[in-house]
């Protein structure tokens, strides 16, 4: 029995040393990289952030760190990638991160950097990559929305298949590139399944339009009573304004993540190394939350209001790409749009 026990006490022994020396050579390297990036002075970060959000959360990075100032392009993801390949293609590399749903694109292309911030110990482990080359920063929930003023509590839609019907014809909408969220519900209801089901629903005329901002506005103004699908952070940011919405999350939730991913070539390497930690790590996660409405990634951050992703099933989107994309693409606009 004292055997045993002593056995115990040196494995427990041999596990806290190890989890000490990660934590001091962890530190260490972040010191590193913040000594590097002063002296590189600037971070090229691009993605898809609104401007004003965008402001508050590179403001407070600057305060943090003192000497290493952000430049940022904002552009929509077709156009952040169609910049990023045209410079790749000069050798002009210009970006040092790029933080969008579409950032993973760039493993494929070979120009994301195989690299982990120290924040990573913190992420949610289902939304990590396991290629360690990309880093998640926020995530997309895939939900149902609904005017709480003209939906009324009976009707309130519990499942996808309760918008099949007939007398929701004429009052649904949805967004005009899910494609995601279209495959994500292939995939665990199974293809046939679900294409059968999106059909069902299409029967009832739904409005497509660009834009999850413009989705949610439409459903907020009652012009849309509900939404086939929204991102749940639109649905809360509407409400925190006083609009008469709300959401309905249906297990398994398909999730999209927003990566970060540093350069490759990045022309400032240690300060794109500082910003990806930092905007992963407990601190930057409370202030994409306070002042962004974005869904955290880590397990000691809430989202605001916790029920975005409180009991719920994260079930984590795969990335299209290519044909695959195109294929996907044509079949979403042939149901929805009849083209």
């Amino acid at each position: 029995m004292l055997h045993r026990l002593k056995s115990f006490i040196v494995l427990m022994l041999y596990f806290v040393s190890a989890f000490l020396l990660a934590a001091a050579a962890a530190a260490q390297d972040l010191k590193a990289i913040e000594e590097g990036a002063k002296k590189e002075g600037k971070v090229n970060l691009y993605g898809s952030m609104r401007e004003d959000e965008a402001k508050a959360v590179l403001d407070t990075f600057e305060k943090r760190y003192p000497g290493v100032k952000i430049d940022y392009f904002r552009s929509s993801e077709d156009k952040l990638l169609s910049r990023i390949m045209a410079e790749a293609k000069a050798k002009t590399y210009n970006f040092d991160v790029l933080i969008t749903t579409a950032a993973a694109y760039t493993k494929s292309l070979g120009l994301a950097l195989k690299w982990s911030p120290p924040s990573t110990a913190g992420i949610i482990k289902d939304l990590l990559d396991p290629d360690g080359m990309t880093t998640p920063v926020y995530i997309n929930t895939n939900v149902i929305q609904y005017n709480t003023r003209l939906v009324p509590k009976p009707d309130v839609p519990k499942s996808y298949e309760d918008l099949t019907h007939p007398k929701w014809k004429g009052k649904l909408c949805l967004e005009d590139s899910d494609f995601e969220w279209f495959v994500g519900l292939q995939t665990f209801m199974g293809k046939d399944k679900a294409l059968e089901l999106f059909r069902r629903i299409a029967a009832n005329q739904p409005a497509v339009r660009n834009g999850h901002g413009l989705v949610s506005d439409l459903v907020a103004a009652g012009e849309c009573p509900i939404a086939i699908n929204n991102y749940g952070n639109q649905v809360a940011r509407a409400q925190k304004k006083g609009a008469p919405t709300d959401f309905v999350a249906i297990n398994p939730v398909v999730t999209i993540v927003a990566p970060a991913v540093v350069a490759k070539n990045a022309p400032h390497p240690n300060a794109a190394k500082l910003y990806a930690n930092w905007i992963t790590s407990k601190e930057g996660q409370e202030f994409i939350v306070k002042n962004g409405g974005r869904i955290p990634v880590r397990v000691d951050v809430d989202p605001d209001p916790p029920k975005l992703t409180r009991g719920l099933k994260l079930h984590v989107a795969a990335r299209l790409e290519g044909k695959e994309l195109k294929e996907v693409q044509t079949l979403y606009r042939q149901i929805w749009q009849g083209r």
